[in-house]
């Protein structure tokens, strides 16, 4: 196996392959394939570049188990969703609960497909191990379509409901996995949303894939809330046609450990794709987020924005590649990081990368980090604003070019609560 051998590796492996039996027998072929790779690849350790600054031990420190039974009544439902004009479908512990779900879903096509019913799906654009697990491990697959030439009139919202165990030493373990096609002409916009049921930790892989056709338009946004207890892995794939546009934004707002990945191809020229992130690790909390970009036709245009704010001893992660292919004339890239750091010992580790192979392209990447300003802080206290509130407003304001770009109301408006809800501990002073 390519990850170095330790007890904790070792039970881990042997605790997923459990689960993995445990599946219906029925499961598909690409189950198996998967689950060969997980077993070939092998955990892997800091000693791998890419597992640097992410730290397993105390998630591989758990004892992992199959969730239990567990029914959301409409008064959790109440306080979890969130509200507002959308077709909306729920997943319970990584099962879709149609009792909690829209029944009409407009113009959206949605089927879930399960255990022999499953019918292939996408080669992943970027694997790896977790990547790999999800894939194995995931209970059902749901397949959502929006025909082409079709307008969705109302956003979909795929709300993500994860309970963790009464046992402090085991971790519930949820897989999540979706397939969305917005085809030719289409215009889309899709909201996933992560949130946890109770105050006990869980172990969440999710994996949306999603495949946007020539014209389309998709606005695609990510809000993982779950609880600091939890950890939270999850990929996203997206390939582009011809003259599409995208949009994807991902506020990674919860998990004490959470893990993001972004692969995207630009498959077809004159696409265009926009792919934002926010994070806000706190306490001991590592949040990584990681993008992987590839300009695979000419004329396509990319711009990456993605920001953290570090408070206590909480550690970023961003780790970015964009790479042009080498017919990929006019290309158009921009990769841009930056870093807020609240306290002495909060932490940043970033690395954007550039990979170009054609000539005629116009491709950048950029990474800045910093503490706060101390001639901004001076001019909102000379106006009697205390140090407190002030810190709270330059904070808002450094994540605003993130959160004004959405424009769902209600969506933007749970993004700034939760920001505010991290704030509330305090800011230490950094004048001192």
């Amino acid at each position: 196996m390519a990850g170095l051998p330790n007890n904790n590796n070792a039970q881990a492996l042997q605790q997923w392959h459990h689960l993995f039996e445990g599946l219906n027998p029925s499961r598909s072929a690409q189950a198996y394939e998967h689950w060969q790779h997980v077993e070939k690849l092998g955990l892997p350790t800091r000693k791998h570049e890419n597992w640097k600054y992410t730290p397993l031990d105390g998630l591989l420190a758990h004892h992992f188990v199959a969730p239990e039974v567990a029914r959301v009544n409409p008064s959790l439902l109440e306080g979890l969703a969130l509200v507002f004009d959308a077709v909306r479908v729920v997943f319970v512990d990584g099962r879709f609960d149609p009792r909690l779900s829209d029944t009409d879903t407009g113009c959206w096509q949605v089927t879930v497909e399960r255990d022999a019913e499953r019918q292939p799906l996408p080669e992943p654009i970027l694997p790896e191990i977790f990547l790999h697990l999800t894939e194995s491990l995931h209970h059902e697959t749901t397949r959502i379509r929006l025909p082409a030439g079709k307008i969705a009139d109302k956003p979909l919202y795929v709300l993500h409901i994860s309970h963790g165990g009464e046992d402090a030493d085991s971790l519930t373990t949820v897989h999540y996995r979706h397939h969305v096609e917005v085809e030719r002409g289409a215009q889309a916009q899709i909201i996933e949303h992560f949130v946890s049921a109770n105050e006990q930790g869980h172990f969440t892989g999710a994996r949306l894939t999603m495949a946007v056709g020539d014209n389309a338009h998709l606005t695609h946004i990510k809000l993982a809330f779950e609880n600091q207890q939890s950890y939270h892995f999850s990929h996203n794939d997206i390939a582009i046609g011809r003259d599409a546009v995208v949009r994807s934004s991902s506020f990674l707002l919860g998990a004490g450990l959470t893990r993001h990945q972004t692969s995207a191809q630009l498959n077809g020229e004159g696409s265009d794709l926009a792919i934002n992130s926010l994070l806000l690790p706190c306490g001991n909390d590592v949040v990584d987020t990681r993008t992987y970009l590839e300009h695979n036709k000419g004329y396509c245009l990319s711009r990456q924005l993605h920001k953290i704010i570090a408070r206590d001893r909480g550690k970023g992660v961003f780790n970015g590649l964009i790479k042009v292919a080498k017919y990929a004339i006019k290309t158009d890239g921009r990769m841009t990081n930056n870093n807020l750091l609240m306290d002495r010992l909060a932490e940043v580790d970033t690395k954007p990368q550039l990979e170009i192979y054609a000539d005629d392209v116009k491709c950048s990447h950029g990474a800045t980090v910093g503490r706060i300003d101390e001639e901004q802080m001076f001019y909102l206290r000379s106006r009697g604003i205390r140090r407190e509130d002030a810190q709270k407003m330059i904070i808002h304001a450094f994540a605003a070019e993130i959160t004004e770009s959405i424009a769902n109301p209600v969506v933007r408006e749970v993004i700034l609560a939760r920001i505010a809800d991290s704030l509330k501990g305090g800011i230490n002073d950094l004048s001192h």
